[in-house]
């Protein structure tokens, strides 16, 4: 039986007392894009950033964003292809 697989997607909405600014320079840090491509992420949100994912690698992605201020969930992915977009590689 094969293991299901999650995405995981951004809001577009910092969390708590985070500013968007903030979220929006840590969300551009950490996929290595610039600030202008991250806000256009933010703008265009709800947006999928990482697909085909085990649960336990949707849940660390989202840990890591959540860390950070960016408000994100993760929830199964049915789509065959790999969004296309851009993937930091977290550790283990």
């Amino acid at each position: 039986m094969e293991e299901a697989l999650y995405r995981v997607i951004i809001t577009g909405h910092p969390l708590g007392c985070v500013s968007r600014h903030h979220a929006i320079s840590a969300f551009a840090n950490l996929f290595s894009i610039s600030y202008e491509e991250a806000i256009l992420r933010f703008h265009h949100a709800p947006c999928v950033v990482r697909g085909r994912l085990s649960q336990i690698q949707a849940e660390k992605y989202c840990r890591v964003m959540q860390r950070m201020g960016i408000q994100c969930g993760h929830e199964a992915d049915e789509s065959t292809p790999e969004p296309p977009g851009i993937y930091p590689r977290l550790r283990d």
